[in-house]
């Protein structure tokens, strides 16, 4: 071989020419514009809004929030806003570029995450190869590819799993990175736990690798960064209370009220809650958790035959990262983009080690060669021929199940009608500082008034009965704000009386049409009831995504409100 040749060969990290390693760039570059396009859809998140309040608030006052301030059911009771950094982030953002460019920086950051995967085993397996094993979990991860906090928590993820990748093959100090990370982290999302647990468990691999004497690593120094990373999480607002924040949220998410936050956020939704609500039969009729399933087993395949047959030396490692990741999302639907992120992770490094193993014949000396293009087309067959087939499912199938993991999008970078912004204008607009009870889907569109009412240096500021922060809301109040529009269906001046339990001013009523159709004796009892009066309608994009507005008789005289006809709700009953 040449000086030229060995040259070219040595600047490849897996041996590869350069023909093969032009064609593994052509397959990284169709990937990771398949994630980027992926996220470009108009934006459908209904918590965005309170977060760009939140957001405004920190950087006109240079506070970080400490108390509630949205809700009028539990004004002034503590509220631990972990997420404080990403708010300052979106709101200047939003203020800048728009929705566009919250759009356009998600779909940036998700890319990223996988750019940072599929680059951490550069050229060590073949591009088609590689494309096929990461394609069902893209897909999983775009599944919930929203404008969130937690996409902050997936760019960090992919970072440490990196960090603790190059840790494991030599370069030590880039371990040092996972401290300065952790307070970034703590200060933009409750997930920073998974830091911890993540760098426990490479801490654990190392503390057997000392044991057994089978890898030279300093598991002192891992262990110091660990108990560095626990103290970091005290360089929060709140201290030791933003710090145990996570367990405070978990026990309300996770404990006995479990089944009643599931009637709030169907994100908290579980495989083990899916299943036992539709039936096994269930998981072919929805895409996320049918690729759930399907992927679990081609990983847990290539992680058995790394392990046992190569002798993959962090074996422990991996396998307690499938299995956290693994439980956070058979227990809540939220989770599955953080089983794309580690699952495919690790599916792919086993497949990197297998296939690293056959390109320099490590394999014992007594043993049969291992028949790895048999394996490497059986893997691939796995994990690319069922996410085919379950792409052409969800084309072929018109509807899913109530419940389903996925949302009906479109394609752009603008917003989803239902967040109506005239309507939550229009509520700003009156001249009264009024309470709102604002029901859409639950409390959808309770962010948006936040965003547009809240102003807390005007006389008119609204509050709203609940919204979306689980942390900031009572189970009390919460219970109540279902019960509003049940008991309203059965007797409106019982409903009534939830109003008047935390009455300090008057309360706006803002329904979505679809919410009051499906409660018609409730619907029929405002519209002739003497206390309210019709004063907004819309029925954009269509009646029963539309939104009806109501204020108490007093309020409409006073500011001489025009009364709106609400007729098509009727005729639609």
């Amino acid at each position: 071989m040449n000086q030229d040749a060995m040259m070219t060969e040595s600047g490849l990290d897996a041996g590869i020419s350069k023909a093969n390693a032009l064609r593994w760039w052509a397959f990284f570059v169709v990937s990771i514009v398949v994630v980027f396009l992926s996220g470009c859809y108009w934006m459908v998140n209904g918590d965005i809004w309170w977060h760009l309040k939140a957001g405004e608030l920190i950087r006109a006052t240079g506070t970080v929030p400490d108390v509630n301030q949205f809700t009028f059911t539990n004004p002034d009771t503590p509220w631990i806003d972990l997420h404080w950094l990403f708010q300052v982030v979106v709101s200047w953002i939003y203020d800048s570029f728009g929705t566009p460019g919250l759009v356009l920086v998600k779909s940036c950051v998700g890319t990223t995450v996988f750019a940072i995967l599929m680059l951490i085993h550069r050229y060590k397996v073949p591009g088609w190869v590689m494309a096929s094993v990461w394609a069902p979990f893209i897909s999983i991860y775009c599944g919930r590819f929203h404008v969130r906090p937690e996409m902050i928590s997936h760019l960090l993820l992919s970072l440490v799993l990196a960090i603790l990748y190059l840790h494991s093959t030599g370069k030590t100090r880039w371990i040092w990175c996972l401290i300065p990370i952790q307070i970034l982290w703590v200060n933009s999302q409750g997930l920073f736990v998974l830091q911890l647990a993540v760098l426990g468990a490479y801490a654990l691999q190392c503390q057997f690798w000392h044991w057994r004497g089978t890898k030279v690593v300093n598991s002192r120094t891992v262990w110091g960064v660990v108990a560095l990373c626990f103290v970091a999480t005290l360089a929060n607002p709140y201290g030791i209370a933003g710090a145990i924040f996570p367990l405070e949220l978990l026990g309300k998410v996770g404990g006995e009220h479990r089944e009643f936050f599931q009637l709030l956020a169907g994100e908290t939704i579980g495989m083990s809650s899916f299943l036992e609500r539709y039936g096994f039969d269930a998981v072919f009729l929805v895409q996320t958790p049918r690729l759930l399933l399907g992927t679990s087993v081609p990983v847990a395949i290539v992680l058995a035959v790394s392990s046992l047959r190569f002798k993959d030396d962090s074996w422990l490692y991996k396998t307690l990262l499938l299995f956290g990741f693994g439980y956070l999302a058979w227990n809540m639907n939220r989770n599955a983009s953080l089983y794309a992120i580690v699952w495919g992770y690790v599916g792919f490094d086993c497949l990197a080690k297998i296939f690293a193993h056959y390109k320099h014949k490590l394999v014992d000396s007594d043993s049969q060669p291992f028949p790895i293009t048999d394996f490497f087309a059986g893997i691939v067959f796995l994990f690319f021929g069922f996410t085919t087939v379950s792409l052409m499912i969800d084309v072929l199938q018109k509807a899913e199940l109530d419940g389903s993991y996925s949302l009906n999008r479109r394609a752009g970078f603008g917003e989803h009608p239902w967040y109506h912004h005239d309507a939550a204008k229009f509520i700003a607009s009156i001249e009264e500082e009024a309470n709102v009870y604002a029901f859409y889907n639950g409390t959808g569109f309770a962010g948006v008034v936040i965003y547009h009412a809240y102003r807390p240096d005007t006389p008119f500021s609204k509050r709203v009965f609940a919204d979306a922060r689980l942390e900031a809301n009572s189970i009390l109040v919460l219970d109540d704000f279902l019960a509003f529009m049940q008991l309203g269906n059965l007797d409106l001046q019982k409903a009534e009386s939830i109003l008047d339990k935390y009455h300090s001013k008057e309360t706006i009523l803002a329904i979505k049409n679809g919410d009051l159709l499906a409660h018609p004796s409730f619907m029929n009892a405002l519209i002739e009831s003497t206390r309210w009066r019709s004063v907004y309608f819309s029925d954009a994009p269509d009646l029963y995504e539309g939104i009806t507005i109501f204020v108490p008789e007093k309020m409409a005289d006073r500011l001489n409100l025009e009364i709106v006809p609400v007729t098509m709700l009727r005729m639609a009953q």
